[in-house]
C-alpha cells in the first residue's frame, strides 16, 4: 500500500557529500539571516485563522554515524504522543507519497501532528489532524487496529459478537463514503459530508482481533470556520441540523427521484450500508438487554438519587419500561429482522429511508457561511456530518428521536421546546419530500406521512433509546458537567447528553414516564 512505502516523515535526502555540505551551509546562512530579521516575538494565538506552521526538518550530513542518524530521525518524528496514530496498518510511519497520491497533491515533503490537542482517542478508534509540508494542507487520519485497543480486548471476553458487528461498521464507513449515493446526496442537497481520500480495510471475521482499518478524511478544521458544541443549545444550530437530516431522509425516502432515476447507484447503495441502521437497535446489543431494564434501573438510578428520587416514577420506571422494551425495539427498527418479521418490514416500507444511525453532537460540525442572493448576502449555517459507522435503512423519526435526546441541551427541550423542534423538522421533511420527488404535492406528502404518525414513531424510539441507556450506556456516566464548565465540557465532548448532563437525564427520564403513561403503562 501507499502507506507502507516509506518509514520516514520526509523525503529521502540526496546522498552526495559535497551537495549535502553545500545545502547544510546554505540552510545555516538562511537561518542566521532570518533570526537577525525576525521580530522579537514568539508563539502563536490559539484563535489564529490559519494552522500553525509545523516545524521543518533538516537533512542528515553523510559524515554522521549510523547512531546519530537514527537519533536525528527519531527527533524528526512529530513531537507528541499522536505519533503512534500516524502509521499504516503494518505499523510503519506513513509515507509522504501516501498523502500525495491519496489527496492529489503535487508534492508533500513532510508532515506532523503538532499537538495531542489535534488527536482523538476513542474506545474503538484513534485519529488525529495531520499538517502537511510545505503547503500547509491538513487532513484527518483515523486508524483502527483491534489488537491495539483495550476496549476491543474487553469485548473479546464479554461480548465477542460485537467485534464482528464493529468490523461491519467500519466497512460501512468506507463503502458509504465512496458510494455513488453519497456523491448524489451531496451534489443535490448541499449536505456536507467530508470526503474520504483513501480507505484501507482489512476485515477478518474468522479472527476479529486481527482486523485493521484506516481512513484519510477531509479535515473540518477550525481555521476553515468549523466548530463543535458540547451540547446544542442555540436554536439556529438545532434547526440547521434538523434541516440537514430532513434533506437526507427525504432524498432517500422510498419512491424518491434517487430510487427511480439512479438504478445502478441504488443497487450499490443497498449493499453498502446496514440493512437496518442505528447503534441503538436491540439486534446490535446483547440478546438479554431488554430483560435487564428493571434490574439495571434499580441499581443505576442510585447514582442520580438526589435528582430523581422525588419523581413518582422512581420506584417503577424500570419495570414499566421493560414490559414494552421488546415491542418498542421491534417497531423503532422494523427492518432489523425482515427475514423473521416480513409482514412488519413490508408495512413500514412506505416510511423506509436512510438514517445516520448515531446522530450525537460529537458527530456534528458547524460553519457560518454567506450566500449571495437576489436580495443581497444571506447568512447561513452549514452543518458537517461525520462517522457513518451505524448508517443504514430505518425510520426518520427514530433518527430524530436519537438526535434530540442525545445532542440537544435540556434547556432547549423544556417548556414546549421539544414540540417546537419536532414541528420544525416535520415541516422541513414535508417540503423536501416534494422537492426530491418522493411525493408529487404537499397534500400527498401529508397524506403519506402525517404528523401524528411521525410523533407516534418518535415516541416509540424515545422509549427504545431509554432501554439502551438504562440497561447499558449509563455504565459510562462518570461525572455531571455543567454547560458553563469549559474544562469539563472538553473532557466529555464525545459523550451523549444522558451520560454527562443531569438536566438532560431529568428531562429524558420524565419524558419516558410521560410517554409510558400516555400509552397506559
Amino acid at each position: 500500500s501507499l502507506a507502507s512505502r516509506s518509514s520516514h516523515h520526509q523525503r529521502d535526502q540526496p546522498q552526495n557529500a559535497s551537495t549535502m555540505r553545500s545545502s547544510f551551509a546554505a540552510v545555516v546562512l538562511v537561518v542566521v539571516l532570518s533570526l537577525l530579521a525576525a521580530p522579537l516575538t514568539s508563539g502563536f494565538a490559539l484563535s489564529s485563522s490559519k494552522p500553525p506552521a509545523p516545524p521543518t526538518q533538516s537533512s542528515v550530513p553523510e559524515e554522521t554515524t549510523f547512531q546519530q542518524q537514527q537519533e536525528q530521525q527519531q527527533q524528526s518524528q512529530p513531537q507528541s504522543s499522536s505519533n503512534d496514530i500516524l502509521r499504516d496498518l503494518d505499523g510503519n510511519p506513513l509515507s509522504t507519497e501516501y498523502f500525495e497520491q491519496a489527496m492529489g497533491l503535487p508534492i508533500v515533503d513532510g508532515y506532523t501532528c503538532p499537538s495531542e490537542d489535534d488527536a482523538f482517542r476513542g474506545l474503538m478508534s484513534n485519529g488525529c489532524r495531520v499538517h502537511l509540508l510545505p503547503g500547509g494542507e491538513t487532513a484527518f487520519y483515523k486508524r483502527i487496529v483491534f489488537e491495539n485497543l483495550d476496549h476491543a480486548r474487553t469485548k473479546l471476553q464479554s461480548a465477542p459478537f460485537k467485534l464482528k458487528r464493529d468490523i461491519k461498521s467500519y466497512q460501512v464507513v468506507g463503502s458509504f463514503l465512496s458510494s455513488q449515493a453519497c456523491q448524489r446526496l451531496t451534489e443535490t442537497t448541499g449536505v456536507h459530508i467530508p470526503k474520504c481520500y483513501e480507505a484501507q480495510m482489512e476485515p477478518d471475521y474468522d479472527n476479529p482481533m486481527q482486523s485493521k482499518f484506516s481512513f484519510l478524511l477531509q479535515d473540518l478544521a477550525p481555521w476553515d470556520g468549523w466548530y463543535q458544541r458540547w451540547l446544542l443549545h442555540d436554536r439556529t444550530e438545532v434547526q440547521a441540523t434538523l434541516t440537514t437530516y430532513a434533506k437526507i431522509h427525504a432524498f432517500f425516502w422510498q419512491g424518491s427521484d434517487f430510487w427511480r432515476t439512479e438504478p445502478e447507484a441504488a443497487r450499490e447503495f443497498e449493499g453498502a450500508v446496514w440493512k437496518s441502521g442505528s447503534y441503538v437497535q436491540p439486534t446490535q446489543q446483547n440478546d438479554n438487554q431488554c430483560r435487564m431494564v428493571a434490574k439495571e434501573w434499580a441499581v443505576k438510578k442510585l447514582r442520580f438519587e438526589p435528582d430523581l428520587a422525588s419523581f413518582d416514577y422512581w420506584d417503577n420506571l424500570g419495570e414499566r419500561l421493560q414490559s414494552v422494551a421488546p415491542e418498542c425495539g421491534r417497531l423503532a427498527h422494523p427492518f432489523a429482522n425482515d427475514d423473521d418479521d416480513a409482514e412488519l418490514s413490508q408495512h413500514y416500507q412506505q416510511y423506509r429511508t436512510f438514517t445516520h444511525g448515531d446522530p450525537k453532537q460529537a458527530n456534528l460540525f458547524f460553519r457560518p457561511t454567506t450566500t449571495a442572493t437576489e436580495s443581497g448576502p444571506e447568512q447561513q449555517l452549514q452543518v458537517g456530518l461525520i462517522d457513518f459507522q451505524w448508517a443504514g435503512f430505518g425510520l426518520a423519526a427514530t433518527d430524530i428521536a436519537h438526535f434530540l435526546t442525545s445532542s440537544v441541551h435540556a434547556d432547549r427541550l423544556v417548556d414546549g421546546g421539544e414540540e417546537e423542534l419536532q414541528r420544525y423538522y416535520f415541516d422541513q421533511l414535508q417540503t423536501y419530500l416534494v422537492e426530491y420527488g418522493a411525493c408529487r404535492t404537499a397534500e400527498e406528502a401529508l397524506e403519506q406521512y402525517s404528523f401524528d404518525t411521525f410523533i407516534q414513531q418518535y415516541e416509540t424510539a424515545v422509549l427504545d433509546l431509554v432501554r439502551l441507556i438504562v440497561a447499558y450506556t449509563w455504565n459510562r456516566f462518570t461525572e455531571h458537567v455543567d454547560k458553563d464548565d469549559e474544562a469539563g465540557c472538553a473532557r466529555t465532548m464525545n459523550k451523549t447528553s444522558y451520560n454527562k448532563s443531569i438536566p438532560n437525564i431529568i428531562w429524558l427520564m420524565s419524558r419516558c414516564d410521560e410517554i409510558l403513561k400516555s400509552r397506559g403503562v
